[in-house]
C-alpha cells in the first residue's frame, strides 16, 4: 500500500499494518492486541495506520491523506471523517452518497466492497515538523 498526499511533496507518509488479535486476560476479560503483520489470512481483522509529517521548512495547508484499498481487503466504514472513492480516486464522498452503475443500465447503492480508495482531509495547516495519523479497519476477504 502506498499512501499519497496529492500535490504536497514536503508531506511524508508511512503506512503501518497491524492484525487485531482477540484474547482473554487473567481475569477473563476480553483483550485486543495489535500485532505488526507478518502474514495475513482470510478473516483477519486489520488496522491500517497512516502517519503523516511535514518534512518541509514551511507550513502546508490543504493536506488530504489518500490511500488505495487493496482488493483483498473490505474496509469497515465506521470512521466518520473518512471519505471514500469507488472509482479509483476520481470522485469522493460518504459511502451512503455513492452509487454504482449496473450492467443493465441502472444504478445501485455502493457498498464497502466497491471502495477503491480512502481519504481524510487534515483540518489545519501542518507546521514544519508537525505530524499526525489516521487509521481504518479492514477485514481480509
Amino acid at each position: 500500500m502506498t499512501p499519497l498526499v496529492a500535490g504536497k511533496p514536503s508531506v511524508v507518509l508511512a503506512s503501518h499494518l497491524f492484525v487485531e488479535q482477540l484474547s482473554t486476560d487473567a481475569n477473563g476479560k476480553p483483550r485486543r492486541t495489535l500485532v505488526p503483520v507478518k502474514r495475513i489470512e482470510r478473516g483477519d481483522r486489520l488496522i491500517v495506520v497512516l502517519r503523516y509529517r511535514n518534512a518541509g521548512p514551511t507550513p502546508v495547508d490543504g493536506v488530504a491523506v489518500t490511500n488505495p484499498v487493496p482488493s483483498a481487503l473490505r474496509i469497515d466504514m465506521t470512521s466518520p471523517a473518512m471519505q471514500v472513492s469507488i472509482d479509483h480516486g476520481q470522485s469522493w464522498g460518504r459511502l451512503d452518497q455513492l452509487s454504482v452503475a449496473t450492467g443493465l443500465g441502472g444504478t445501485r447503492r455502493a457498498t464497502a466492497d466497491d471502495v477503491t480508495h480512502v481519504r481524510w482531509s487534515v483540518p489545519h495547516a501542518l507546521r514544519p515538523g508537525a505530524q499526525g495519523q489516521v487509521s481504518y479497519r479492514a477485514i481480509v476477504r
